[in-house]
């Protein structure tokens, strides 16, 4: 774990065949993000759930895209401009901590980031901070197996081990759903104990 995305790579963030296999919809919907609800999603790259997420919140609600890498920041921030979002604030991160309140969002995602993260367990405590009573959290990964599409099997996070990761910080599994089994994809939807 610990490998950052290649910013030189951009363009496979948003592909026809990405939205095949992590539909944003399905993913948001697993989630059951909700119309006004506070959404904060983690390593959002060039916004491809967090646009869709601020379309789902609605105007009464709220998301906010965090990230590593300005770069992919700055292209979200064209993307939603041209798409006339407002409610939506790109934040420039460090990999382990969040810049919010204590209980301030409603569901937290981390799409094909956590395997990325150099300290998964200090970003989990973060995210369960910044996280009300009754939130969500989804997860999407790699399982450990091969395929053509993804990171290399020894960057991928293993089912296990993030499961392992959840129990430390006092998460419980609500839902895990293969999102796509042909590219080894899966969901996973956790809550506070």
């Amino acid at each position: 774990m610990g490998h950052v995305f290649d910013t030189r790579k951009m363009a496979k963030l948003d592909n026809p065949r990405r939205k095949e296999l992590i539909p944003p919809d399905q993913v948001l919907q697993l989630l059951q993000v909700r119309e006004g609800e506070v959404m904060l999603d983690v390593g959002c790259g060039i916004g491809y759930l967090t646009l869709p997420a601020a379309r789902r919140v609605g105007p009464g609600g709220f998301v906010y895209g965090l990230d590593i890498q300005e770069t992919m920041l700055v292209e979200a921030l064209a993307r939603s401009k041209q798409l006339a979002l407002k409610n939506i604030a790109w934040v420039l991160t460090a990999p382990d901590y969040i810049s919010l309140p204590d209980a301030s969002v409603d569901c937290v995602t981390m799409v094909m980031v956590a395997h990325e993260v150099p300290d998964l367990a200090a970003m989990l405590k973060e995210c369960r901070r910044v996280m009300r009573p009754g939130a969500r959290i989804g997860i999407v990964e790699w399982n450990n197996t091969f395929t053509e599409m993804g990171p290399p099997l020894e960057e991928r996070l293993k089912a296990d081990d993030l499961l392992s990761a959840m129990q430390q910080q006092g998460f419980s599994c609500r839902q895990r759903v293969e999102l796509s089994p042909a590219a080894c994809l899966y969901m996973a939807v956790w809550q506070p104990k």
